[in-house]
């Protein structure tokens, strides 16, 4: 015999009851081509500045400040790979060519305004940037290999390329977007970031 008809209904979940058809929608609002507001870099303005208070004086300066040329130069740690090999090894062997002449380019760049004490200060400043960027914001997701190529590819526009370019506009250097992956490029070349 039934001793009671009292039912518990707690903790019970449950997704839509739905009598017959499915009528709920849900809305997703994408806003594409909104403008993208940069942080104002004041350190890096202060060097263009300061680049360009130098271009009208126009002293001979004739040396590599020591930092720059840590970044030119190969940092040996552990095994050496060259640019073509690390960037085969993340996965990005679709971009070898793109990256070697971008690497070459801004070398040349570099090279011809060394010059100016105020233009090594610059690419030293980006070089430091740049590479403190890619080890703290995207490094971890590469190295987890949870993301794909474009979503690392998307996070370095993100992340590097588009507020460096828009910080570094107008300076008579006239650094482009192929410059900063340069850049990029030669921090991969030299063992300063990895892709894999």
């Amino acid at each position: 015999m039934i001793e009671s008809n009292k039912v518990d209904q707690s903790d019970i979940n449950a997704d839509k009851v739905i009598g017959r058809d499915d009528k709920s929608v849900t809305n997703n609002t994408y806003i594409q081509n909104a403008p993208i507001i940069f942080k104002a870099d004041a350190n890096l303005q202060k060097l263009i500045d300061a680049h360009e208070k130098e271009i009208e004086q126009d002293p001979s300066y004739k040396e590599f400040t020591e930092r720059l040329h840590q970044f030119l130069y190969k940092k040996v740690d552990g095994e050496l790979r060259d640019l073509e090999q690390k960037l085969d090894d993340g996965g990005r062997e679709h971009l070898i060519m793109t990256a070697m002449d971008a690497k070459e380019k801004i070398t040349k760049k570099i090279t011809k305004s060394s010059n100016y004490k105020s233009a090594q200060d610059i690419y030293t400043y980006l070089l430091s940037n740049i590479r403190v960027a890619f080890q703290h914001e995207i490094y971890g997701r590469v190295k987890s290999g949870s993301f794909h190529t474009f979503e690392i590819d998307d996070l370095v526009v993100e992340k590097i390329i588009d507020p460096y370019l828009h910080n570094i506009e107008g300076c008579s250097l006239n650094i482009d977007k192929e410059d900063i992956y340069g850049l990029l490029y030669i921090l991969t070349g030299n063992c300063y970031i990895q892709w894999d």
